[in-house]
């Protein structure tokens, strides 16, 4: 059986310990706040803002193209990738796996997915046994 002082002492500690804990959490989410509005300087691009460059049906040929344009710095996202891999008929309704880019990115993008770079590959030393 518990004392009655031992209970009044086990309620008060607990009340301060809730007490220290919500006064934490309070200055924690107000922190949290304060510094989302501190990041104004980044804003991510709407959707609508996104338009489509290139459409692939293949996800491996898709991602060389967004891994293309990742090194020309342009910031891409692929659409339907996920659904196309799971079944590939699906490509066919769904247009195939959209590669977008922000608006202001579009022509970049197209230049460097049109560029060939297959005539580079001529010089190249691959299968040819050394002398």
């Amino acid at each position: 059986m518990v004392s009655l002082p031992l209970f009044r002492v086990l309620s008060a500690s607990l009340l301060r310990l809730h007490a220290e804990w919500t006064a934490d959490r309070q200055r924690r989410n107000q922190r949290a706040h304060t510094d989302r509005n501190d990041l104004v300087e980044y804003a991510p691009a709407k959707m609508d803002e996104y338009v489509t460059v290139a459409t692939f049906d293949k996800a491996t040929d898709a991602h060389i193209a967004l891994g293309r344009l990742a090194t020309e710095g342009i910031e891409a996202l692929l659409f339907d990738d996920n659904m196309v891999q799971m079944d590939w008929l699906y490509a066919i309704a769904l247009g195939g796996i959209k590669l977008r880019v922000q608006r202001v990115d579009a022509a970049r993008a197209r230049r460097i997915l049109a560029t060939d770079y297959s005539h580079d590959l001529d010089d190249v030393d691959v299968g040819k046994p050394e002398s």
